[in-house]
This record gives C-alpha cells, structure tokens and sequence, in this order.
C-alpha cells in the first residue's frame, strides 16, 4: 500500500493571551481505524560500525591471551636460549666444577721503572787558563779518542815552557863539561861539583818536561771515542783553570760513549737476594709500542742503599744505531725466579689460610667432598705452583667450593677456564 502523507491540523486563536492559544495535531495511519501496523525501522549505517568494532576488539582480545598463554609454557629442547641449560642433578647434591693439576712453566717477574745512562760520560774543562783561540765541534758530531776538540791561547804558558827548556840546556852544558874536566884530571875538579852539576840538569829537564805538559794542556783531546752532548763556549771566551776547583770553571764539552748504554734499575729490598748477575730482563719503552729489547743483569752494587733500602742494578746492552737515548725513561721486567715444569692449579681453587690451619684445596672422590692441605710456591697471577700435597690426578673443586661440608655429596663437571695473561708485580 502506497503510504500517505501525514496530515497535521492546527486549532489556534489568536488573542487573549490564553496558554492554550494555539495547538497542533499530530495523525498518522497508524493512528487511523483499519490501518496495518508499521514495519519496523531499518538499522542505520552507524549499527553496523558498532558491531565491527566490537567484532575487532574480540578477536584483538584473543590473540593477546594466546601469546600470554605461549610465553608462560616452559621452553622446548629445540627452542633457543641465552642462559646455558639446567643439569639435573641428585636430589641433595650441589653442582660443582672441577680441574686437574696441570704441569706448567712458572716465571716470577718483577716490573720496575728504569733509566738509560751512556756507558761512559765526561764533561771536558780546561787545565790551564786562557782565551778560546779555536773550536772545533759542536753538538751531536763523533769524535775519535785523542782528537783534537779545542784550543786555548795562553801566552804565558809558552813562554814558561821556553824558559824551562833554555835553563835544561845551560845545566845540561854545564853538567857534560865539568864531568869531561873531572875525567881528564880529577885533581883539578871535586868529584862533588860533578854531582851537583848533574842534579841540577836534571832537575831542568823535569821542570822542562813540566812545562811542555801544561803546554800539551792548551788543546782539549778527547778521552775516548763517542757523541759531544753539550758544548759551552765559543771561541774568544775566557777558559778560567780547573786545576783548583770545577765550581767555579767553565765547562768546554760534554762527551758520551752510545755505543754501549747502561739501564740502571733499582729493586726493592724483598726482591734484592734474587736480583743477581745473569737474571733475564725484559725492556719496554712507550714512545716504542710493540719493541721488546731483551737483555740480563750485568752487574749489582751488591749493596743496599741506606735511604731508599733497594739494590742499584745494571743491564748493559749494545746501542750502534743510538737508538736507546740516554736519560729515557724505561720499563724493565726481571724474571727472578723460573720453575720449568711445575705442578700448578688456578689460584681460585685455593682456599687461604686461617685460624691457623694451612692453605686447602677442596678435592672431589668418589662424589664426596675431602680438602686437602697443600704448599705453594711462586705464581704468576694464572697459575699457581703447587710444591707438596698434590700429585696431578685429583679433581680440585674451582668453583662451587664455598660453604661445602667435608663428605657432602657433590656433582662435577669440567671447569671453563677463563682466558688470562700473567700477571706482572710493579713498583
């Protein structure tokens, strides 16, 4: 049935102010006598996004406690782990690790700071006062043994030594006549005035002699081959002696043998007995990264020094390039004590000493527990040297020793031996 419209009816007066002035009438077909009912209306676009959105939040919903559900579940044997997996061990028995004694070559070193020194080293001063006349090196040239390295006018040297050579000769002279008159008739001359005339000749010649040495002074030779280090005046400076005091001289040169250096170490006084001629040593320097020079003691004082209680070694090493600089600072590593093939362990096995009772290491038999007291002997940070109570077979307990009874029941397995380097005492 085609549907009618709506009729609306409106009774209104107008006038008088009456609250019922005007009304309207709202009929429908519904309203009207005979007229089917009215279907119901048909949902609206905005029902149906409800329901999707409902829809969505559900199934959201479970997927969400599906995962929660898949992460409490235990994991499987084939699904990865970052923790290592549990070892079922017996009821009432604690999982420990374990190693056997290994034989090793120990070495106890010691690193102490060092300092390079020349193998010899003079500062040249002058003998004999005067001006610089000539010069004739400067710093960093060689120089060979007796070269001449300067020159010093001194006039009044000069004219001394003249003067010594000159009366040596007159004596001399006189010396040979009076004894040639003595020969031929001895009653014309005493045999006295003979002697005193040949004392006195030689008493010239040792004057003359003299002279001509203080002489040789006025040129400075070298006193051995080496490097000039320093050089302290130039020519025309006024060279005071040094015959009374160095003090108050001026120096000329300083002159150092590189060829061969001197490392001068200086060793604690615990460690002094065992620093002795022949002990390895091993030498680093910074400014050298990856160079290992490697050489032994040459030499000790052999005695302490009183103020600082440590033994003043020496390590000679060849140096033809000049490569080790004296006054460098230097790394030296003495290897005092070396025990080839030793019966060792890792210091953690080791449980110290107290309450009087010695060292221990905690050893597994048959399952049980059982410590076992040992001595030790030198270490060198990843090993230490078992002297007595071990024989190399044993299961010593590394980690998982703290709080064990003697005899409680224990589960083993292979310790994992961390990687590490010796270590090295300093000072």
């Amino acid at each position: 049935m085609k549907q009618q419209p709506e009729e609306q009816y409106t009774d209104a007066q107008p006038g008088n102010g009456h609250p019922h002035a005007a009304r309207e009438f709202h009929v429908t077909e519904s309203d009207l006598p005979g007229m089917p009912p009215e279907p119901p209306p048909d949902p609206g676009p905005g029902i149906s996004h409800l329901k999707l959105t409902l829809i969505a939040a559900a199934i959201l919903f479970l997927v969400v406690a599906t995962l929660v559900l898949l992460q409490d579940q235990p994991q499987t044997a084939s699904a990865p782990s970052a923790e290592p997996e549990a070892v079922q061990t017996p009821a009432g028995t604690r999982l420990v690790q374990v190693i056997k004694p290994q034989r090793r070559d120990l070495t106890r070193t010691l690193s102490l700071p060092a300092n390079i020194a020349p193998w010899y080293r003079a500062t040249l001063y002058a003998k004999v006062s005067g001006y610089l006349k000539w010069i004739g090196f400067d710093k960093g040239d060689e120089v060979k043994k007796g070269q001449v390295l300067a020159v010093i006018d001194a006039p009044e040297v000069q004219d001394q030594y003249e003067q010594a050579e000159s009366d040596y000769a007159i004596k001399k002279l006189t010396y040979e006549r009076l004894l040639s008159v003595w020969k031929e008739n001895p009653d014309v001359i005493a045999k006295q005035d003979v002697d005193v005339a040949a004392a006195a000749a030689e008493g010239a010649k040792q004057q003359m002699e003299r002279r001509r040495t203080f002489l040789e002074y006025t040129k400075i030779t070298a006193p051995f081959a080496g490097t000039i280090t320093a050089r302290f005046a130039d020519p025309g400076a006024m060279i005071q002696s040094a015959i009374s005091s160095s003090t108050q001289a001026n120096p000329l040169f300083t002159l150092m043998d590189l060829d061969t250096v001197r490392v001068y170490v200086s060793v604690p006084q615990e460690s002094a007995l065992l620093a002795t001629a022949g002990v390895p040593a091993l030498l680093t320097i910074k400014e050298m990264p990856g160079v290992q020079i490697k050489g032994q003691i040459t030499r000790t004082t052999e005695s302490l020094d009183p103020a600082t209680r440590t033994l003043l070694v020496e390590i000679d090493l060849p140096n033809k390039d000049h490569r080790l600089q004296p006054g460098t600072f230097v790394n030296a590593t003495l290897a005092l004590e070396q025990h080839p093939n030793v019966l060792t362990v890792p210091p953690a096995a080791i449980e110290p000493p107290s309450n009087g009772k010695p060292k221990t290491v905690v050893l597994v038999e048959n399952g049980k527990v059982r410590r076992v007291p040992i001595t030790t002997g030198i270490d060198d940070g990843s090993w230490v040297e078992v002297v007595d109570g071990l024989t190399g077979n044993e299961d010593v307990i590394v980690v998982g020793k703290n709080n064990l009874a003697e005899g409680q029941a224990v589960t083993a397995s292979p310790y994992a031996l961390p990687s590490g380097t010796p270590a090295k005492q300093k000072y």
